[in-house]
């Protein structure tokens, strides 16, 4: 399939990394003060200066980039203009509807997206809503291509150490401003036989820290073996958003590990895990609470219901997957062939 190189604007991507591995592909992250917003007008530019360089010098047969942001994908468009490199674009949500909230910032971003799934070779994202929503642009080629973890290394982790009463539920804390972690904190502090642990960096989490007590733990941000270790001594693991169409990855982290996963209602959730995971029907601290007990009341079930969703998922992901390199396969088939003949 000659050299694929996948690149994000980010210190880090779990889903590109994933692609990467199955599709033999090279990784390279190009990350400028993240999440900095006032710089980003300059921090893209420089971004795509140091991304043409990496381009040029490479001469990759494929670029699949990731979008947000969409200017790492129009910056490989332009390079691909200069050769014959097939330009890839996994959309990791359609960042104009999932975060751009100002009217005319969100009419410019779409309005790069399109062009951008438009003139792309292929596109891709992680799930049905997305892909539905990038169809919806006109003359698009793309297909889903969901995250899936095999497995993960975890350090093992004493569960007394952490947790003093008979159950241990883990919250995986983010840097999304629409996570609601507060009703996993309210809800936890009516049930005395649990103890809830809220990872991830306290910096998003100050309006919650007063709250710590023996039964309610904050980790700040965590080594990934560690992480998982928490997540591997936990009876099940639960995710709160008002955040639409998001699946975060350690959803798929759970499941790898055989945890069972309480989740906010969302389209995207439903569509891709149907009922192998516990989906709320609201998102308030009362439904949480009596479905946080209900979970408990039928471990079990939910644990076995996890360990099937995972095979679900391996054949699922591999269908795609292969779909992927046929497409990517053939799209330099061609090229080689071309180049033969001349």
């Amino acid at each position: 399939m000659g050299k694929i190189l996948c690149i994000t604007w980010a210190p880090f991507s779990p889903r590109m990394d994933e692609i990467a591995a199955d599709v033999n592909g090279e990784r390279w992250d190009c990350s400028i003060l993240f999440k900095i917003m006032p710089f980003a007008p300059l921090k893209y530019l420089i971004m795509g200066i140091k991304t043409l360089r990496k381009l040029f010098k490479e001469e990759p047969n494929v670029v699949i980039a990731q979008n947000p942001p969409i200017f790492l994908p129009l910056v490989c468009w332009v390079y691909s203009m200069f050769s014959n490199c097939m330009l890839v674009v996994d959309h990791h949500c359609v960042w104009s509807v999932k975060t751009i909230r100002y009217p005319v910032l969100r009419d410019f971003v779409a309005f790069w997206e399109r062009f951008v799934a438009r003139h792309a070779e292929l596109n891709i994202s992680p799930h049905d809503v997305w892909t539905g929503m990038l169809g919806g642009f006109g003359d698009v080629r793309t297909f889903t291509v969901i995250d899936y973890v095999r497995e993960v290394k975890v350090k093992k982790i004493s569960r007394d150490s952490i947790c003093g009463t008979r159950y241990l539920v883990v919250y995986p804390g983010g840097s999304g401003g629409m996570e609601r972690p507060d009703l996993a904190v309210e809800a936890v502090q009516g049930l005395d036989d649990v103890t809830l642990v809220v990872t991830g960096d306290k910096q998003y989490l100050k309006s919650l820290l007063s709250f710590e007590n023996d039964r309610i733990v904050f980790t700040g941000f965590l080594p990934r073996a560690d992480y998982y270790g928490i997540m591997e001594a936990s009876d099940f693991v639960i995710n709160l958003t008002e955040e639409p169409y998001t699946i975060p990855h350690f959803i798929y982290e759970a499941i790898a590990l055989g945890k069972p996963v309480i989740s906010s209602p969302d389209e995207a959730l439903e569509r891709t895990f149907n009922d192998y995971l516990y989906i709320l029907e609201n998102i308030d601290v009362e439904d949480v609470k009596m479905q946080v007990r209900d979970m408990l009341d039928n471990l079990d079930f939910w644990a076995e219901k996890a360990c099937l969703l995972h095979e679900v998922l391996r054949h699922k992901r591999g269908a795609q997957i292969e779909k992927l390199k046929s497409e990517i396969a053939g799209r330099t088939f061609v090229e080689k062939r071309h180049t033969h003949m001349t």
